[in-house]
C-alpha cells in the first residue's frame, strides 16, 4: 500500500538507495576524476563482471547520478554534473568511515595517493587541495565567504595568469567550499578550484597518476606552489 503525505518532499530516499550499494559507491568514486569511463574499463579496475557493472550503471543513470553517452560500440559513463561530484565529496566527509581497501601494498599506497592529493571532478582535493584553500584565504585572496577579493583577482592574474570572468557564463559559482572527505576541512571547488587544476596540469606543476585519480606534485610543482605547500591548515 503507498502511503500519502501532507505535502510534497524531494524523493531523497529513492537517491539515496542508488548508493546503498558499496559496489556503486565505488563507481562513483572511480569517475570522480571528470572523465568518461567505458564499462569495461571500470569492470577492470574494480574487478567486477561487465554483465553487473550494466546493471549497476544503469541504476546510477536512471537516478540521475551517471551521465551516458554511446559512442560507436562504446558505452561512456561519467558523473551527471558537477553538483553530484561535490554532493559525493561531502557525503563521504559526513560518513564517518571509510571502506577498507585490499589488504596489500598496491592498494595501501594507492590510499597514500589519494590523501595526498586527488582530483575532486575537476578540481584538486586532499591534503594539497585544502592547503590550496588555506593559502588563499591567508594571502585574503578570497574571504570568510569564498568570495574573491579585489586583491584576489590581481593576485590570481599576476601569479598565474587566471582572469575571473565579469559576470559568470552561468549560474555556477565562480568560487566555492567544498567539503573534503579525507581530510574533512575544505578545499576550493567552483569555477576557480576548475581552473587551479587546469592550470597546474597545464604547467607541470601536478600530473595525473595512472588508473586513479590520483594527482602528483612535480619537483617544479614543489619550488612553484612552495608558499602553498607551507601553509597552515586550520580552516574548518
Amino acid at each position: 500500500m503507498s502511503r500519502s503525505y501532507p505535502e510534497s518532499a524531494p524523493d531523497i530516499a529513492a537517491l539515496a538507495s542508488a548508493l546503498a550499494d558499496p559496489t556503486r559507491v565505488m563507481i562513483c568514486i572511480s569517475v570522480l576524476d571528470g572523465r568518461a569511463w567505458t564499462l569495461t574499463e571500470l569492470s577492470r579496475a574494480l574487478s567486477i563482471p561487465l554483465s553487473s557493472m550494466s546493471e549497476h550503471v544503469s541504476m546510477l543513470v536512471d537516478r540521475g547520478i551517471l551521465a551516458e553517452r554511446r559512442q560507436g560500440r562504446h558505452r561512456y559513463v561519467q558523473l551527471a554534473s558537477n553538483d553530484i561530484a561535490e554532493w559525493l565529496e561531502h557525503t563521504g566527509a559526513l560518513a564517518g568511515r571509510s571502506v577498507e581497501s585490499a589488504p596489500s601494498l598496491a592498494a595501501k599506497t594507492r590510499d597514500h595517493h589519494l590523501l595526498e592529493a586527488r582530483t575532486c571532478y575537476r578540481h584538486i582535493a586532499g591534503r594539497l587541495g585544502v592547503q590550496i584553500f588555506a593559502a588563499l584565504s591567508d594571502r585574503q585572496w578570497i574571504d570568510d565567504t569564498v568570495t574573491v577579493t579585489d586583491s584576489g583577482r590581481a593576485g590570481l592574474a599576476e601569479v598565474w595568469g587566471i582572469h575571473l570572468p565579469s559576470s559568470p557564463a552561468s549560474a555556477r559559482s565562480v568560487a566555492r567550499p567544498c567539503l573534503d572527505w579525507t581530510e574533512r576541512r575544505t578545499h576550493l571547488g567552483g569555477w576557480l578550484g576548475d581552473e587551479l587544476c587546469r592550470v597546474f596540469l597545464d604547467r607541470a606543476w601536478i600530473s595525473r597518476r595512472s588508473s586513479s585519480r590520483a594527482l602528483a606534485l612535480t619537483p617544479t610543482g614543489r619550488d612553484e606552489l612552495d608558499w602553498i605547500l607551507t601553509a597552515e591548515v586550520t580552516q574548518l
